[in-house]
């Protein structure tokens, strides 16, 4: 052969290869996040594109986090961190001081704020109790009820499990009810309800316990934990609520609304009370404030926090979604941020009140026969609720 073919051959060569690691190191820096592996699942963990800007000055210190997160798990990128002056604790048993550090005012935050941001990198929290014999969901279980409940909780619990918590049959679907809760320990604070708990276990068999400290900041870490365990369980849950213990709820309504949906598997599917244009509340004697050392601008579409709806795929998604996000000490908030994400936006459903009733709408049984959802109700009012609608001598 001739030289000069073979140089034609060698530089062709060289070429196919040059735009074979130049496609590699594009796709690497900006593959979809269901594609991606976290770094570590216990850690919070990032993607961005390679060519993103970096300006740190002056960055809120979750913002900091996301884009220091984005390098990490960039395998381009991950080497050159050392701009951001910033290390993940190694175990959960460390505190995330270096975090703290990057707050000139961390010290005027609220001590449940400040605890949250010293625990913020962890999501390795072991399960202490969980359904019996791993037993979480009956065969053919197609709508999965997941309640957000606090230990002492116990009546909210108990008038749930008597009225639309049933497990069974709603219209020829098989709905399952599951409490999840976090730890709350005995002291000054809290009593001891260690015995009462393990009898609640017992007889029902519906709790799942995770080993983290259950306060309203770290709502986000049990949606995030509930979500993580769903991969391993229920294969056959077609659809998810996730709510709380004190919302009433009309789960024959909620059924007939899913078999209205289109007659395919759905995909991409969550729903509720849509909030539009949020902003952080900037008031410290706020339950939901975000100071702006934390958090600016405002937040994405997100649902009220009394409960929402989606299908199987999303649930994952979201998971996947929280392994490359810092937590969000406001949890309906922080599953906005992981939809923001992954590129959905959430449906609004004009049956899910997050925001309650007009009072002189309470009492008056037919109100409710239109809706799915009420926030902000007490077992006595679940409960009467649930029989007045049950009553066959009911007429609207």
């Amino acid at each position: 052969m001739k030289l000069g073919y073979i140089k034609v051959y060698v530089w062709l060569a060289c070429v196919l290869v040059a735009n074979v690691i130049l496609y590699t190191v594009v796709m690497l820096s900006r593959r979809p996040l269901s594609l991606q592996t976290p770094r570590r699942t216990m850690f919070i963990g990032g993607h961005m594109k390679l060519w993103q800007p970096m300006d740190l000055h002056g960055l809120p210190l979750w913002h900091l986090l996301k884009l220091y997160m984005a390098q990490l798990d960039n395998p381009i990128l991950r080497n050159v961190t050392a701009q951001f002056n910033l290390m993940l604790p190694g175990t959960c048993g460390e505190s995330f001081h270096g975090a703290s550090q990057k707050l000139a005012d961390f010290s005027s935050y609220p001590s449940h704020l400040q605890a949250f941001v010293l625990s913020m990198h962890c999501r390795d929290y072991t399960l202490l109790i969980g359904p019996a014999d791993d037993k979480a969901c009956s065969d053919g279980t197609q709508l999965l009820v997941a309640v957000r409940s606090q230990l002492a909780n116990f009546d909210r619990r108990q008038a749930i499990r008597q009225t639309w918590g049933q497990t069974g049959l709603v219209r020829n679907v098989t709905v399952q009810t599951l409490f999840l809760l976090g730890r709350q320990g005995s002291g000054d604070r809290y009593p001891d309800l260690e015995a009462l708990l393990q009898l609640e276990r017992r007889k029902n068999k519906d709790l799942l316990l995770w080993d983290f400290q259950d306060t309203f900041y770290n709502l986000s870490l049990k949606d995030i934990l509930f979500l993580g365990w769903l991969k391993g369980h229920c294969p056959s849950v077609e659809f998810i609520f996730l709510g709380d213990d004190d919302v009433f709820l009309r789960v024959d309504a909620l059924v007939a609304y899913t078999g209205s949906l289109n007659a395919t598997p759905q995909r991409g599917f969550f729903t509720g009370h849509v909030i539009q244009d949020a902003a952080p509340v900037h008031d410290s004697k706020h339950k939901y404030y975000v100071p702006e050392s934390f958090y600016q601008g405002t937040y994405p579409p997100y649902v009220g926090g009394g409960g929402f709806l989606c299908s199987r795929d999303v649930a994952t998604q979201l998971y996947e979604a929280s392994c490359h996000l810092p937590l969000f000490p406001i949890n309906n908030v922080y599953l906005g941020i992981c939809l923001e994400e992954l590129g959905l936006v959430p449906q609004n459903h004009p049956g899910f009140w997050t925001f309650n009733m007009e009072d002189e709408g309470q009492e008056d049984l037919c109100a409710y026969k239109d809706l799915i959802l009420v926030e902000h109700r007490k077992p006595q009012d679940i409960i009467r609720l649930w029989r007045g609608l049950h009553d066959p001598a009911l007429t609207c």
